[in-house]
């Protein structure tokens, strides 16, 4: 799998997607409406996972690579 995402923004995307788990799912008295709660949590888990893997399908359709090294790889190809 191409790697699109470089280091910073993996580490800014997942300290945003934790925040926003924390707020959807945990802090309850936060959100109050219950629809809306859950929909914001989702989004945090769904950034989460993008990146940790490190590859965004967004990213893709723009033409965005913030990784450093152009064409990079997964250390497991």
């Amino acid at each position: 799998m191409i790697v699109n995402i470089g280091r910073f923004d993996q580490i800014l995307r997942i300290g945003i997607s934790l925040g926003l788990v924390y707020v959807g799912l945990i802090d309850k008295d936060f959100i109050q409406d219950p629809l809306s709660s859950y929909i914001i949590g989702a989004i945090g888990i769904v950034s989460t996972v993008i990146a940790l893997i490190r590859f965004c399908p967004l990213y893709v359709i723009a033409h965005i690579n913030t990784c450093p090294h152009k064409n990079s790889r997964d250390s497991s190809d």
